[in-house]
């Protein structure tokens, strides 16, 4: 049956949007300033405001064009889903599809790759970085990843209702993406880098399949996830099977920041990852999130404003356009004026 021209509006639009997971209020914050709703008031208008939609928030743009079909999320095929059992794979498809989105809109920019990426062992990863660093820190290995060819992109500003995921290590036409979402200022997101990189090192991540970890867990009897938490293991402190506790009583907050300074300088791991580490080994949290603040305050500004900063500085010579560069930027959290 044709539909009426009078169906093919923005209102249509906002609908198909909703269904699929995006309110209104969401929409907007991504649509760029110029942005009128009556774009779509026309044939053509309605057409590219289904195209510009569609990429934006991964829809596929036929299905936004019909307004009798059902809006299908464009989600990476074979996606291996890493999480806890009673928890709904479906859940993490706006999240997905908003960060491959994002990483098809950076790799779009960037300049192609002249040979394919070879991710090298945890160990080799480790000595060369050692050869110029004190530790492996987030710093560190966040340039280490970039200078790879492999970007790695913070998705935080997603729809209030998302399920979202710790991480996502995800390929395009044969260039790995790395995705975190952690909000967790310093440290959390040092060991997530480190996983996902041992998804791309172990061949856990093709054009066909890409790795959607929930959580990531120490504990995880996925042969997969065991073998990625080894590999980033290794990478930071050089024990596959590094797991820190305290010789004797639990230590306090105080306590736990002056002990893994000792310790990261002696054995040449980052001290965050040390009281880190130290509390996925004793469950005993509070002394750690002290710990964590105590050591932070040492640090210029936040592991998501690392992120930002280093994807702007990749992006800032390309010709990506200022609508694209200001999508991602709020996807990342950063404020947009």
């Amino acid at each position: 049956m044709a539909v009426a021209a009078t169906d093919k509006t923005m209102k249509t639009l906002y609908g198909k949007l909703r269904a699929a997971g995006f309110n209104p209020k969401y929409v907007h914050s991504l649509l760029p300033d110029w942005w009128d709703d009556e774009i779509a008031s026309t044939e053509s208008g309605f057409q590219e405001a289904s195209v510009r939609l569609g990429s934006i928030f991964g829809v596929k743009p036929s299905s936004l064009r019909d307004p009798t079909a059902e809006p299908v999320l464009q989600v990476p095929q074979g996606r291996r889903f890493k999480r806890q059992a009673n928890r709904n794979e479906h859940e993490l498809d706006v999240a997905c599809a908003l960060s491959t989105s994002a990483a098809r809109r950076v790799l779009a920019a960037l300049q192609p790759l002249e040979s394919p990426i070879v991710v090298p062992d945890a160990s080799v990863i480790r000595d060369a970085l050692l050869a110029k660093n004190p530790h492996v820190d987030f710093a560190v290995l966040l340039d280490y990843v970039w200078q790879l060819g492999i970007p790695v992109i913070h998705i935080e500003h997603l729809p209030k209702d998302a399920k979202k995921m710790a991480g996502l290590a995800y390929e395009h036409n044969g260039r790995p993406v790395i995705i975190l979402t952690s909000t967790r200022p310093h440290g959390y997101l040092l060991f997530d880098l480190a996983h996902e990189l041992a998804h791309i090192a172990l061949g856990h991540v093709t054009d066909a399949k890409c790795v959607v970890d929930q959580d990531i867990d120490k504990n995880a009897e996925d042969p997969d996830e065991r073998a990625a938490n080894r590999y980033a293991l290794e990478l930071l402190t050089g024990d596959p099977d590094c797991a820190i506790v305290p010789t004797g009583r639990h230590l306090t907050g105080a306590e736990l920041a002056a002990a893994a300074e000792r310790y990261g300088e002696k054995h040449r791991v980052d001290p965050l990852h040390v009281a880190l580490n130290y509390g996925h080994s004793t469950a005993h949290w509070p002394a750690v999130v002290l710990a964590v603040k105590t050591l932070a305050l040492k640090l210029d500004g936040s592991d998501q404003d690392a992120l930002r900063h280093r994807l702007a500085s990749e992006l800032r010579d390309t010709d990506i356009s200022e609508d694209d560069f200001r999508v991602l930027a709020r996807l990342s959290g950063a404020a947009v004026e």
